[in-house]
């Protein structure tokens, strides 16, 4: 079978065209903007041709099917010629749900915050257990490369994403695939854009809830209020299992986090509902990353592996890129890359940064790119999240004017909130940082927040300090 992918720059395109080729079709697609990494790598690495947007593509290439990504619009002018040419088109969540899942069992994780680290979590788990899960996740796995595979076990773990699957599809993403266990880590409100308020959020798990069949198995939050009322209303007829700090079958009593010879660790003492004390150890920060280790440790056993074998092969996971990555660190400087938004994700990673390295200095470099940071329902809530910092540049992402006025983020406001907490922010300007950014006297954090790799800024830093980037990091 021939597959054509319109805009499979994403990371969930270009990783699902990877699943294509693993399932022994012929791949190409197009993007309309420039590749970037890491789709840019991946699609190379694959061998995947990546062409401009032209009718010429789908008559030369002759697809069977083409996969439309959900930023694509119902005028593409590849859409256009599909339709004229009856190729079908499927979103690429149909894709999984018509080609994968019909031979594979789906555990998949979802929730606002958490969802790739968790789903690489647990997809590098089973690698480790030698069950040869098949795969697609948000983020590329730094112990592999890449964020998917496939292969030959019973398994596929997705990250569930409640995002509308294409224009012509505007079921959530994670309702295509047939969850035999699910994990939710949080609900918090997002996605502005397509949710007009947090209940219609709700109803959207509430339905991916009730996908569960009776044999099937649910881990989730029980510190989440908004998890707990959804469950409670679905009432699941499957098995469910509870994480978290307080009453739940898998509860964190108790957590410390390092950083040494380059890299983070995490210890947390967890106790299960069989009464047993064990320890997780893992190589990335925070409590919130030793929760979603103990919602996959819930998952698993409950699938009937060993805790010993699980918390043996966790403690060897690398972590996911863009996620707490370190860009350099030393006994005075710790520069991080991140890809928080969300302003309780945002505030959480700062301040567990922050108890890792001890900065006396906290400087933030933050881009609210996502479709819901660019609104305005989130303005307060940044200045309280942005307020863990002491400098804080703000860059202006792209597309902020297509935002309705009335409906758009401030930042000029942002700003002056900040100034009037006593904290010194500025509005970036292109190309340029001012020079109270690369006074590093003090032990200092430099984090940089964005759904997108901030690479000007990065070069830019690093340029004004003196330094490489990634050196010292071992």
């Amino acid at each position: 079978m021939r597959v054509y992918f319109i805009g499979i720059g994403g990371i969930g395109m270009s990783g699902v065209a990877g699943l294509c080729r693993g399932l022994g079709f012929e791949v190409c697609g197009s993007e309309e903007n420039p590749l970037y990494p890491p789709s840019s790598f991946l699609l190379k690495e694959l061998g995947i041709e990546v062409f401009k947007p032209s009718e010429e593509n789908l008559l030369k290439f002759k697809p069977d099917l083409v996969v439309v990504g959900n930023a694509i619009s119902s005028s593409h002018i590849e859409v256009a010629k599909a339709k004229a040419l009856r190729i079908p088109l499927l979103s690429f969540p149909e894709f999984i749900e018509n080609f994968i899942l019909d031979r594979k069992k789906a555990l998949v994780i979802a929730g606002t915050h958490g969802k790739t680290t968790t789903s690489a979590l647990l997809s590098f788990t089973l690698l480790k257990l030698e069950k040869s899960p098949t795969f697609l996740v948000g983020g590329i796995l730094k112990d592999t490369g890449k964020n998917f595979a496939y292969g030959k076990g019973e398994f596929m773990l997705l990250e569930g994403d409640e995002y509308p699957s294409a224009f012509f599809n505007k079921n959530p993403k994670f309702l295509h695939y047939k969850p035999f266990g699910l994990i939710l880590t949080s609900l918090e409100y997002d996605h502005a854009d397509v949710y007009p308020d947090i209940n219609a959020l709700k109803e959207a798990f509430k339905k991916l809830l009730k996908l569960l069949p009776m044999e099937g198995i649910l881990v989730f939050n029980q510190d989440d209020p908004n998890l707990v009322e959804i469950v409670e209303a679905s009432q699941p007829l499957c098995k469910i299992i509870t994480y978290g700090k307080g009453k739940a079958d898998f509860k964190l009593v108790g957590s410390e986090v390092s950083l040494g010879g380059g890299g983070f660790r995490s210890k947390g003492l967890a106790k299960a509902k069989d009464g047993e004390v064990f320890e997780i150890d893992l190589s990335i920060p925070g409590d919130y990353n030793l929760l979603n280790a103990l919602s996959t440790i819930a998952l698993l056993e409950t699938l009937g592996f060993h805790r010993k074998d699980i918390l043996e092969a966790i403690k060897d996971f690398k972590g996911v890129q863009r996620r707490q990555e370190i860009l350099f660190a030393s006994e005075t400087l710790l520069v991080i890359d991140d890809f928080a938004h969300h302003p309780t994700a945002l505030a959480l990673t700062l301040k567990e940064l922050k108890k890792a390295f001890q900065p006396e200095k906290t400087i933030l470099f933050f881009e609210p790119r996502t479709n819901s940071s660019k609104r305005k329902v989130f303005q307060r809530d940044y200045v309280e999240a942005l307020n863990e910092a002491d400098l804080i540049g703000i860059k202006v992402p792209p597309g902020l004017e297509r935002i309705p006025f009335q409906d758009r983020i401030d930042l000029e406001q942002l700003r002056n909130d900040l100034e009037d907490l006593g904290k010194r922010a500025f509005i970036l300007e292109k190309g340029l940082i001012p020079p109270e950014f690369f006074d590093l006297t003090q032990k200092s954090l430099v984090v940089f927040m964005s759904s997108a790799f901030m690479q000007e800024e990065i070069k830019l830093f690093f340029k004004g300090i003196g330094k490489s980037h990634a050196q010292n990091t071992g």
